[in-house]
């Protein structure tokens, strides 16, 4: 089966993208033949080189104005004729900035559109769960995506839950516990959903509590907020324990797995990080938002803590702590959960059976014009 898969570039490697590649390349091994489509040349392309998946790079994707509807027909028909020459069988948008000329383009070809909701609820303009979900196939990535859409007008029938997945940990990897102390993690874009500063305000707790035996916490990434969190950090003395290492992709499969993963976020949908993590049967602390508690749904797979607490992200810490001092911690308990729900090649055959039902739609009757 022929997939482009269409989405917008950052300047920086998102989340979305490395779903996107980790399904381009899961679904070439299913023997499909996909192609990521995106609207400029960056860390994405480079990314889908590495990993041998063609890429193609369309301007017309992001549209001029911030509006998203109508879409514009310049770029519409400068997208129908990049799909027609890669023969799309599947047009699969990962993107709600490029979803309105993507599926215009699709629509107009008579090609089944499918649209994964990466966000969480109340990301998408007004009116856009309604408009797609009558007239094309979504994927939600998480149960609360799936139960926000229904309330937005987008026909049940049309909504399709598939969670994320991840590669398997890197054999080269051991999760055998080393000869090192662990120390705190946190990967994401830095800005205010992120929790960064919840992170910095517990590790404050967690000075005082433990002093000299306190972890070190290693940020990673970078955003609007990066200069106000270190200076954050700075006021509060936290210099020593707290550094900032800038985005650095693939972090996770670098850094020790005894170390110790937190997503103190106010929002997500399906952090993958946690699913890299869980891969490599790294102990997670993240709090209660989007898929993290069907992710962790057992306490032996990590500890979920209330938003906006950093006492309760401290205690947490604290005591997951004294767990893997102890031998209470078993990473392969996180490491099977992973190999049986959230890999890569469970996301594809999950992903399969909704084209499936696209196409069988499709061949039922005539597809809605929608611009």
């Amino acid at each position: 089966m022929r997939v482009v898969h269409v989405t917008s570039s950052e300047d920086f490697i998102t989340g979305i993208d490395t779903q996107v590649i980790a399904l381009a390349t899961a679904q070439r091994e299913r023997g499909f033949s996909p192609v990521v489509m995106t609207d400029r040349p960056g860390f994405l392309t480079e990314a889908c080189g590495l990993h041998g998946i063609p890429v193609t790079t369309e301007q017309g994707l992001k549209p001029d104005s911030s509006a998203w509807w109508p879409p514009q027909e310049k770029a519409v028909r400068s997208l129908m004729t990049a799909f027609s020459s890669r023969r799309a069988e599947v047009v699969h948008c990962h993107s709600r900035v490029a979803a309105a000329q993507a599926f215009s383009a699709g629509d107009r070809l008579q090609v089944p559109c499918v649209f994964t909701f990466h966000d969480t609820p109340g990301d998408l303009p007004h009116g856009m769960a309604e408009i797609l979900g009558t007239r094309f196939t979504i994927i939600c990535v998480s149960r609360i995506g799936l139960d926000y859409l229904k309330t937005e007008g987008a026909p049940a029938g049309n909504l399709h839950y598939v969670p994320h997945g991840t590669e398997l940990a890197s054999p080269g990897h051991s999760v055998t516990p080393e000869a090192h102390r662990p120390n705190l993690i946190l990967v994401g874009i830095l800005e205010a959903r992120k929790g960064v500063d919840i992170a910095v305000l517990a590790m404050r707790e967690l000075t005082r509590r433990r002093r000299q035996d306190c972890p070190a916490l290693n940020i990673y990434g970078t955003g609007s907020k990066e200069r106000y969190f270190r200076e954050m950090t700075g006021v509060l003395g936290l210099d020593s324990v707290i550094q900032f290492h800038g985005s650095q992709p693939g972090i996770l499969q670098r850094c020790p797995a005894t170390d110790i993963l937190i997503v103190p976020s106010r929002a997500e949908a399906g952090p993958v990080v946690v699913l890299e993590a869980m891969s490599r049967g790294m102990p997670v602390v993240a709090s209660d938002v989007g898929e993290v508690a069907e992710m962790l749904l057992d306490p032996r797979y990590g500890t979920i803590v209330p938003v906006d607490s950093a006492v309760a992200l401290a205690d947490a810490v604290d005591a997951l702590l004294a767990d893997i001092s102890a031998g209470r911690f078993d990473p392969e308990l996180l490491i099977a959960r992973h190999r049986s729900f959230y890999t890569a090649d469970k996301m594809a055959e999950r992903t399969e059976r909704v084209y499936e039902n696209a196409l069988l739609r499709h061949r039922a009757g005539p597809v809605s014009r929608v611009g």
